[in-house]
C-alpha cells in the first residue's frame, strides 16, 4: 500500500512551486491562517470558506464513560470540541 499523505513540509513546497512564491512566504501564511483559524474558535467563532471548509467549536455535554480496561464507569465532563465540515468542492475532490 502507498502513502499518499502529504505533511506540512511538502504541502508548503507544492504551494510555493505551483505560485512561484518562496517556501518561507508559504510557510508564513500557512502558520498565520492555522494561528487565525485557533483564535476564532477559542472566541466561539465559525470560519467558513464557502466550497471547501467550515470550522467551529461545539460544546459537549457532561457523561458517563466506561474505563475499557475496568469496566469501571467514569464521570466525563462537559467540554469543547471543534467540528470540521466539507464544502461541495472537497466534497466533489473526495469521489
Amino acid at each position: 500500500m502507498t502513502d499518499n499523505s502529504l505533511n506540512k513540509t511538502e504541502l508548503v513546497a507544492k504551494v510555493a512551486a505551483d505560485s512561484g512564491q518562496s517556501q518561507a512566504a508559504v510557510d508564513g501564511i500557512l502558520n498565520t491562517f492555522f494561528e487565525t483559524l485557533a483564535e476564532a474558535v477559542k472566541n466561539d467563532s465559525k470560519v467558513t470558506i464557502l466550497g471547501w471548509l467550515g470550522v467551529e467549536r461545539i460544546a459537549t455535554a457532561a457523561r458517563i464513560g466506561r474505563n475499557p480496561q475496568t469496566g469501571e464507569e467514569i464521570a466525563i465532563a462537559a467540554g469543547h470540541r471543534v467540528r470540521l465540515t466539507a464544502g461541495s468542492r472537497l466534497k466533489t475532490a473526495a469521489k
